[in-house]
């Protein structure tokens, strides 16, 4: 679904011209000398791997061994193994969710533990482990699979989509054939017990993680949370009365009246929950790190739900944002905050009058976080495809401006053969000799 034109001032296409008569201006000398700092104080170098991308090709140990020495040599530090995805089941040995064993026409059943094995041949050669999860995700509405289908233990705990403005299509997430994770509704004080109850359980039963990093955590888009248990919760935060959804988004796609107290309710809610998250974790595992991806275009952020900036950080009031939004602001709850800097556009001079730059991102994020919590710079490596300066010159400045990279993701490396692209971008930032 579109958004309405009003609201999508700060949405920028990555897709549009980047220049002029199509052309690209020549991108920023380079620095040649750089100060590589030794290996021992390098800046953590993660990858990424995918539950879906690539649940049958670690069908077996063997596999995860083999690739686990790739990822060493070529110069990563960490990875981030993606344990509870969007399906809504379990890649770790959960008393809480069935074992994901079946997506699509893939099956694999393991009588091992693949997260365990994941952190068992990590700690052999030296990678550091992170769990990642899908927080609010629990189903896939493409192929109508996942927890929220099994059973009616979930009706009415999903988010609800209000369709063309109108508040007489309100409709459940888990119908909608056009997102790629039925998501959870977080307001509701069940759903942040469950999700809670998860996390717990992965940082309780392998103490030897570096750490969990949550994904999803957010409305899905600006038009969903129009259901009667989140109108209600919204009335109890705001002391105001909803006598009509569209006081909140107009008939025409407008701002309405309640609008900018709207946004800061679904903001408080998802703060709310990332704080909750974070105080189960250090409770159960103070040493665990608490890391959470978003998106790095901050402008946009107000439509899902995530102010991942500093409460010190205050936007001016309008008609998105209230007098006292900064208070939603959950940089610091986080020790890590993964900026996902997915664009193909790497200098900014390559796509003028946009944010959308990785230079662009990884050396204004401070105006926002005030230095509240750490920031790895995150790219997608399938974004540079088959061009290697594109994707070196992308690793170079993650790791030159801010504390750590990550790589989004080990199927898309593996597809493009960017392995030594990667190991060699690394290498013009970190002295990688005595890895």
């Amino acid at each position: 679904m579109a958004l309405p034109a009003i609201l999508c001032f700060a949405l920028v296409a990555c897709s549009e011209s980047s220049g002029k008569n199509g052309e690209k201006p020549d991108k920023p000398e380079i620095p040649i000398d750089v100060e590589k700092p030794d290996s021992t104080v390098s800046k953590p170098i993660a990858l990424w791997v995918d539950a879906h991308a690539n649940f049958s090709r670690f069908a077996e140990k063997a596999s995860i061994t083999s690739y686990l020495e790739k990822i060493k040599e070529t110069g990563f530090t960490a990875v981030y193994v993606d344990v509870k995805p969007g399906i809504g089941y379990a890649m770790y040995d959960s008393d809480i969710l069935p074992q994901l064993t079946k997506w699509g026409n893939e099956t694999v059943t393991r009588d091992w533990d693949y997260l365990g094995y994941w952190i068992a041949e990590a700690e052999r050669v030296g990678i550091d482990v992170y769990a990642s999860i899908s927080t609010l995700g629990f189903g896939v509405t493409g192929l109508q699979e996942g927890l929220i289908y099994d059973s009616e233990t979930w009706d009415g705990k999903t988010q609800m989509a209000m369709l063309e403005n109108n508040p007489e299509k309100i409709v459940d997430m888990r119908t909608q054939p056009g997102v790629d994770a039925a998501m959870l509704n977080p307001c509701l004080p069940e759903v942040q017990t469950f999700v809670i109850s998860i996390v717990a359980e992965i940082i309780a039963k392998y103490p030897k993680l570096k750490g969990i990093c949550l994904d999803y955590c957010r409305w899905w888009d600006l038009n969903y949370g129009f259901g009667d248990a989140t109108i209600a919760a919204f009335e109890a935060y705001s002391g105001l009365e909803v006598t009509n959804l569209n006081d909140i988004i107009t008939a025409t796609g407008g701002i309405g009246p309640l609008f900018n107290k709207w946004i800061e309710f679904r903001s408080m809610t998802i703060t709310n929950m990332v704080t909750n998250l974070r105080a189960k974790v250090k409770s159960v595992n103070p040493k665990a790190e608490f890391h959470l991806w978003a998106s790095a275009d901050w402008g946009s952020r107000y439509t899902v739900g995530q102010n991942w900036a500093s409460k010190r950080y205050a936007p001016a009031p309008s008609s998105i944002y209230t007098d006292t939004y900064s208070k939603t602001g959950f940089a610091d709850q986080l020790d890590v905050f993964s900026e996902g800097a997915y664009t193909e556009y790497v200098w900014k001079p390559e796509y003028p009058n946009s944010v959308w730059t990785v230079e662009n991102f990884v050396t204004t994020y401070f105006t926002f976080t005030m230095s509240d919590c750490k920031v790895h710079g995150s790219i997608a490596s399938y974004a540079y495809g088959s061009k290697p300066t594109a994707l070196s010159d992308a690793i170079f400045l993650c790791l030159k401006n801010t504390d750590g990279l990550m790589v989004f993701e080990l199927s898309h490396v593996i597809n493009f053969n960017q392995w030594n692209t990667i190991k060699e971008g690394i290498g013009r930032v970190i002295n990688t000799s005595t890895q």
